[in-house]
């Protein structure tokens, strides 16, 4: 009946079945949060979590899609428990990412090219769970404490959580269709309330700043809608857009691909509503600007993007920042920061190895590793364009601009940087090196990734950095003068 039910409604609204699915239990979510908030057994909770965690996989992805995130589970708490900790990290790392490469290689030779939701979405979450519990458990046994920074510090455990609060990690379900990825130290600690400061560990009420993310995940539904019909980035690669003039081409880009990041914004912010739902979103108390009122609960510890600061972002460390903001921070966390000596800054090797991370995480489509190798040049000029050409459009303060110098160079930053990434980044949907290349890069006549590497090389290497201004202390002045 539900079938039926479900096929009628994708049919009416012209929306995926699978997706629909997977859009009805991240609404459903909602009211199971709310509901776990009042369950004080921490045992019933992690039950909880975990039934309908299942409940949700089994429904949207299939009926025995569960035993993928099952069985690798298992395998790594084996593991950690048994393997010597100096390793058990590197062992975990090697064995989840060649568990979801297989699944990747296994979905390319069933359903090439298509985006039918199966199991491989979870257990792209579930990878990089299992791979935090692994850092984490290693660095709580590190005598090298120097060299850690106070996040993995705060992050670390000394001692493995028992199999019912694992699989409770592992299947809670504000988190396990669409992340975003959770620490064990935040799950452990909402669990047991230890996260809400209070005497009496409550929960503060969540209704508000819930009924607010969801009111921004419904604003970002129309979008998605017209992504999918008026605004197709496929549109892109027909020959109607190939028929068109030059100048219409450069700004029909953007004003197709923009579109399409519309539907992340909406998965995101639903889950990010189910985390704050349920409490654990919550990140500490604000003072009262009124007087006499008490603290304000603040619930933005599972916040996954800021859309508008996206789509206004001057460059691209911006839209790093504030995009799938989850995943992000486990990639510097266990990817980016980890591959850097510490006391010393990150490379271009760092970036490069922290986009590469992403795209084998992703799969083998070409597009990904199209997107993610433009994106880590385009982050490296952004950097060396802040250290070397930036200044010179600011005042010899160092803060104040030029302007209206500064004011063109951060329009002419924020329109290139949202081109380049609009461009670039159809090649994430579009998967193929054909579409990409051989179709949408050809009428431009393979300028936008050329001119990338170009200015990378020229800012990089024959750009000196300017110095920075002397400035004379009034006791040196006076010391001078006498």
């Amino acid at each position: 009946m539900t079938h039926g039910l479900v096929g009628y409604l994708s049919r009416l609204v012209s929306f995926p079945e699978d997706q629909l699915r997977t859009v009805l239990c991240l609404l459903l979510a909602y009211p199971l949060a709310f509901l776990l908030k009042y369950i004080n057994n921490q045992h019933v909770k992690h039950v909880y979590g975990i039934v309908f965690g299942l409940v949700f996989c089994t429904w949207c992805l299939g009926e025995w899609a569960w035993v993928h995130s099952f069985i690798s589970s298992t395998i790594v708490y084996i593991m950690l428990r048994v393997l010597p900790i100096q390793y058990s990290y590197k062992v975990v790392f090697v064995f989840v990412m060649s568990y979801i490469s297989g699944s990747h290689i296994y979905r390319m030779y069933t359903d090439y090219m298509g985006w039918t939701l199966d199991y491989t979405g979870s257990q792209m979450v579930v990878t990089l769970k299992l791979i935090s519990l692994a850092f984490n458990y290693y660095d709580g046994h590190r005598k090298d404490t120097h060299r850690m920074t106070d996040e993995m510090k705060r992050r670390s455990i000394r001692v493995l959580p028992n199999l019912l609060e694992y699989y409770g990690f592992i299947y809670f379900f504000p988190t396990f269709l669409a992340g975003p990825p959770m620490e064990i130290t935040d799950y452990l600690s909402y669990m047991n309330r230890s996260m809400f400061g209070n005497s009496n560990r409550t929960i503060p009420s969540t209704l508000v700043p819930t009924l607010v993310t969801l009111s921004k995940a419904l604003l970002m539904l129309p979008m998605v809608f017209i992504s999918n019909t008026m605004f197709s980035p496929y549109f892109l690669i027909s020959p109607a857009f190939q028929a068109l003039p030059m100048t219409e081409k450069i700004w029909r880009v953007h004003l197709h691909a923009f579109p399409a990041r519309f539907k992340y914004y909406f998965a995101w912010y639903l889950t990010e509503g189910s985390c704050t739902a349920c409490g654990l979103g919550y990140s500490g108390s604000v003072k009262s600007s009124t007087p006499g009122q008490p603290p304000i609960a603040k619930f933005d510890r599972y916040v996954n993007s800021h859309p508008t600061r996206i789509e206004t972002a001057s460059n691209m460390r911006d839209i790093i920042n504030n995009w799938n903001m989850g995943v992000n921070d486990w990639l510097r966390n266990y990817v980016y920061l980890r591959v850097t000596p510490p006391g010393s800054k990150p490379s271009a090797l760092a970036t490069l190895a922290t986009y590469g991370t992403s795209a084998f995480w992703h799969g083998f489509y070409p597009g990904y590793y199209i997107f993610f190798l433009l994106s880590g040049l385009i982050t490296e000029i952004a950097k060396d364009m802040r250290r070397k050409i930036r200044p010179l459009f600011l005042l010899p303060d160092g803060t104040s601009g030029r302007q209206p110098f500064k004011l063109v160079y951060d329009v002419i930053g924020t329109l290139t940087t949202l081109w380049f990434t609009s461009i670039f980044g159809v090649s994430f949907i579009y998967l193929s090196a054909e579409a990409t290349v051989g179709v949408l890069w050809r009428e431009f006549y393979y300028l936008p990734p050329i001119i990338v590497v170009v200015v990378f090389v020229v800012v990089r290497f024959f750009v000196p950095t300017p110095r920075p201004p002397v400035t004379i202390t009034p006791s040196i002045a006076t010391k001078k003068s006498t």
